[in-house]
């Protein structure tokens, strides 16, 4: 499904019509339908700006091809608010919640080569990039 064809589906799940859109965002409807016809990429980036601020989408989720909600810190509910809280008044615990979540922006990946191996041949199947486990400490309760 290209980007295109997920914003339509985005604003029509929002808004009754592609018109009724069009008149809240301040755009014509022969753009917003230009959009869906000849590509988002054929669009100014103020109209972008404009759809995205309409529709509270993240431009850059956009750009690479997602429909992602744009957060902004005063649009958190209670219960997410508690949690950035409680993240920050327990450090010990910031690490484990970050590789749950996969949100360490510095972990970098180590290209490794993943291999099945016989008598007769030893090329490697594939290279997969892994977690660098330098600083992995074991747990000791499985011990």
């Amino acid at each position: 499904m290209t980007v295109e064809q997920k914003l339509q589906d985005y604003i029509l799940d929002n808004y009754k019509s592609i018109m009724q859109f069009a008149k809240v965002a301040d755009l014509p409807y022969t753009t917003v339908k230009g959009i869906f016809s000849r590509g988002i990429w054929g669009t100014s980036i103020q109209n972008v700006i404009k759809i995205c601020n309409t529709l509270s989408l993240d431009i850059n989720a956009l750009v690479n091809g997602e429909i992602k909600k744009d957060i902004h810190i005063n649009e958190l509910t209670t219960h997410e608010k508690k949690l950035v809280v409680a993240y920050r008044n327990h450090p010990e615990h910031q690490y484990t919640i970050d590789t749950i979540l996969h949100i360490d922006e510095e972990e970098q990946l180590i290209p490794t080569l993943k291999a099945a191996r016989s008598k007769d041949n030893n090329q490697p199947i594939e290279v997969v990039n892994m977690p660098d486990l330098s600083k992995f400490t074991p747990d000791d309760s499985d011990l």
